[in-house]
């Protein structure tokens, strides 16, 4: 019996050696921004939907990075539903502003799905909702639908009343390129208060001409947002970057450039 267990230990020794080790998981790519929701009971991960819901998307993520819903609680939980983002903490409150509904007929209010909660049409602010099952009776045109859960719905299912939002956190993802010159450091557009009332393009064109000496850059807009006053905000903190110009021989050069600057994920990409 001593033997023949030696042996297995053996035979498996052998087997082991001659194996490949497993390859690490790869980082996931992104393709849609992704929120990151920590919870009292735990952490929620939240794909959102900014070519199907910009307005929405944008306001959300604005209000991420003023960490607005930073200790916020969740203060309706239904057998349907988790809602939070209300300062108030009672379903009366928001952000002191309104956006404008957007209606995806595609979009379902499936266990998952991510919407703004209102009070009517164009009446949401900073609420949102997370379905816990299955409500297509929803889907009538009032509620705009952003995002959806991609991993912690059972976080979601543990949530009562009065938990907490203890932070959220947006990653957005690398549009385009990377082997051009860079800015080392990124500022946002300050956009007005009332940019959810307003028409613009949220995909405008950029042209940076880039000086060889402290890496700040001439910029206008090719094409525009439609709106003056966005426009001067965009140029004003694109202003603000710091560009390291591509190096030739280990010496810094001019150098000139377009890229999209996308305002609804404030990215970047180059299209050729």
């Amino acid at each position: 019996m001593r033997r023949r267990a030696l042996l297995l230990g053996a035979l498996g020794l052998a087997a082991g050696a001659g194996a490949k080790p497993p390859k690490p998981a790869k980082k996931r790519k992104l393709i849609r921004p992704l929120a990151t929701l920590q919870t009292s009971k735990g952490t929620v991960l939240l794909e959102l939907y900014p070519e199907e819901a910009p307005l929405a998307t944008q306001n959300f993520i604005e209000l991420v990075r003023k960490k607005f819903y930073d200790g916020l609680t969740f203060h309706r939980i239904e057998e349907f539903v988790a809602q939070g983002g209300d300062p108030k903490g009672d379903g009366t409150g928001g952000p002191g502003y309104a956006i404008k509904s957007e209606v995806n007929a595609i979009l379902r209010h499936g266990r998952g799905a991510l919407g703004m909660a209102n009070s009517g049409r164009d009446t949401a602010g900073s609420q949102f909702y997370i379905v816990k099952k299955d409500s297509f009776g929803l889907d009538n045109g009032q509620y705009t639908l952003f995002g959806k859960v991609t991993a912690g719905m059972d976080v979601v299912d543990k949530l009562v009343k009065s938990d907490k939002i203890v932070t959220i956190t947006v990653e957005t993802p690398q549009m385009g390129p990377t082997k051009r010159a860079e800015p080392d450091n990124l500022a946002y557009p300050t956009l007005p208060d009332d940019v959810g009332r307003r028409e613009f393009v949220r995909l405008v064109r950029v042209h940076a001409k880039i000086g060889a000496q402290g890496g700040a850059a001439k910029l206008t807009l090719v094409k525009s947002s439609g709106d003056k006053e966005i426009d001067a905000a965009i140029l004003e903190a694109l202003g603000a970057w710091r560009w390291s110009p591509a190096l030739i021989k280990g010496e810094p050069v001019p150098s000139e450039q377009e890229f999209l600057y996308d305002l609804t994920t404030h990215s970047r990409r180059y299209d050729g």
